[in-house]
């Protein structure tokens, strides 16, 4: 019967692309891990978000598609086998979760945070890496692995905002 409620649950899941699917699954076996139900679950719930999630976020959207209470812990452990098979990275300075947009490799992420949106756009420098990695050894200091978070706004947030009626300042005369 057990079995019968985890495939109920993966059911209610957003669906996971096949190929996302297959990559988690790679990475997961690479890593000598298991990607359990409840580990696609979350998974495929933070593919789905345009922005960074709380895990108290993706809590509640896992328990509302799951129709059932969940315990913080159990999501809490999701997240960070997540982080730790690199499918997702941890935004510290958001305290908010965001699907790795190429998980098929290892590598330091650099994320430019828009601080009035939310929106945290991954983008992958080997110069930035490589930057960082000689001043930290310059220093003595061996760093694991980077995430680099860039606070600033969004080019949609910098545009100015339309007038009321819908008319911007231009068409305004």
């Amino acid at each position: 019967m057990k079995a019968r409620k985890t495939a109920t649950r993966r059911l209610r899941a957003p669906s996971l692309p096949a190929a996302a699917l297959h990559r988690a699954e790679q990475l997961c076996a690479k890593a000598g891990e298991r990607l359990t139900p409840a580990r696609i679950n979350a998974y495929a719930e933070l593919l789905t978000q345009k922005n960074p999630i709380s895990a108290y976020e993706l809590l509640a959207r896992m328990e509302q598609r799951e129709g059932r209470k969940l315990a913080p812990l159990t999501v809490y452990r999701q997240l960070d086998f997540l982080v730790r098979v690199g499918l997702v990275h941890k935004l510290t300075s958001a305290q908010a979760y965001v699907a790795c947009e190429h998980p098929d490799h290892p590598h330091d992420s650099l994320y430019l945070v828009c601080s009035s949106c939310g929106k945290a756009d991954e983008l992958e420098s080997e110069r930035v890496a490589e930057l960082l990695s000689k001043a930290a050894r310059s220093r003595g200091f061996k760093p694991g692995k980077a995430i680099v978070e860039v606070p600033g706004l969004c080019q949609t947030c910098r545009q100015p905002p339309d007038g009321a009626d819908g008319i911007g300042v231009a068409g305004a005369r």
